[in-house]
């Protein structure tokens, strides 16, 4: 299994179960980490049904320049582009990890 699938697979599992371990901030780093090996791969792994939907999750949860919302918005803003519709997938992906956000009182 290669990087990114694994990356991929820990995100869905603390995004999209009930049986989840992370918190916010590693769920945070995780997707951090996981759109940068996507971006510094040859690859075009820009399918993930997480990406899109955290994307427009940091373009409203974020504190600011200096916080990690925002590092984790610039790191999928590589990957994905303003611009791109958010199917019902990419939906679900936002609106957990705002309940997550919610839940951890997290800007």
């Amino acid at each position: 299994m290669d990087t990114i699938e694994k990356l991929y697979n820990i995100a869905h599992h603390n995004i999209g179960t009930i049986n989840g371990t992370m918190d916010y901030n590693r769920i945070t780093d995780t997707l951090i980490t996981l759109a940068n090996v996507i971006c510094d791969s040859e690859t075009d792994e820009n399918i993930w049904w997480i990406g899109v939907g955290a994307y427009w999750h940091y373009t409203e949860w974020h504190g600011g320049q200096s916080s990690k919302g925002y590092t984790a918005l610039s790191a999928l803003g590589q990957v994905f582009q303003p611009n791109m519709a958010m199917p019902d997938d990419e939906n679900l992906a936002y609106q957990l990890l705002n309940q997550l956000a919610e839940s951890d009182n997290k800007l």
